[in-house]
């Protein structure tokens, strides 16, 4: 599944940058590969959740569409042979942290509803009324 989109690849890279990636000449980027990078992002994210999540993730968390997009980026960079350290870094923390979902150290906010707390305990043994004159 698609857990980002072109929108979201451009607000982290430039137009021109992302063309250089995708265009064999021209400046416009090419959505085929753009597309592909994003599938190939998306299936390797479900890799990763598949042994702990029911898929596809519907809403789309915020952190896995930031993560699809270091992922997409990444993707869209090796097919140029140069990878600039800080894609390379973003990548490999992405995956780092999928990994760590998969073995259990680590998980996503419940998708699709607001997190709830409950406290329970004993009743209050001493009042404000109880106290008043202490």
């Amino acid at each position: 599944m698609a857990y980002c989109s072109k929108d979201d690849i451009l607000m982290m890279m430039p137009q021109a940058e992302l063309a250089a990636l995708t265009a064999e000449s021209g400046d416009i980027p090419d959505p085929e590969v753009v597309a592909e990078a994003i599938n190939k992002a998306g299936a390797e994210i479900d890799s990763y959740l598949q042994v702990r999540y029911s898929l596809p993730l519907s809403p789309t968390p915020g952190l896995i569409k930031s993560l699809g997009v270091d992922l997409a980026i990444y993707h869209l960079y090796s097919r140029r042979s140069v990878m600039p350290p800080v894609r390379r870094q973003n990548y490999e923390a992405a995956v780092a942290f999928l990994k760590a979902v998969a073995a259990g150290q680590a998980g996503l906010v419940e998708v699709g509803g607001e997190p709830s707390v409950e406290v329970s305990g004993a009743g209050r043994l001493f009042s404000r009324d109880e106290l008043k004159d202490w």
